[in-house]
């Protein structure tokens, strides 16, 4: 007898008009974003495939996804300290669709660039859980 595998949700795709945004966005991320772009495109990293400033779920679009995993990381500015409850509303549909959402603030990028970036790897392989970085 075998496993059956739980199905995944699936997404909705995006509009053409968050397509368009998403590719405006890639070509005018932020330094914090591109610094962990740089560590995390594929030609550096071949463990996942990430996406950046990619429309997710309707009217939401992340900074950083990996599909395979359905996680999303927000690199977070100092905009962020007065979007909290816009931020929270925006994680809780991505939770509601199945996706998991890390926050990692901009400070802590520019700080440890390198650092950030092995977090995120080591969320993906699943050597650090979500819920123990609350």
């Amino acid at each position: 007898m075998s496993e059956e595998k739980p199905k995944r949700k699936k997404l909705s795709k995006p509009s053409r008009k968050q397509v368009e945004r998403s590719q405006r966005l890639r070509k005018t991320m932020n330094p914090p974003e591109l610094m962990i772009w740089n560590r995390l495109r594929p030609k550096y990293n071949k463990e996942f495939a990430f996406r950046r400033q990619v429309a997710v779920i309707p009217g939401v679009i992340v900074d950083f996804y990996i599909d395979k995993k359905k996680i999303a990381f927000e690199i977070d500015g100092k905009i962020h300290r007065l979007k909290t409850a816009s931020d929270a509303a925006r994680d809780a549909r991505l939770m509601a669709a199945g996706v998991s959402v890390v926050r990692i603030s901009a400070l802590r990028v520019f700080e440890n660039p390198d650092g950030v970036a092995n977090l995120i790897r080591q969320i993906c392989l699943g050597e650090i859980d979500i819920q123990d970085l609350e």
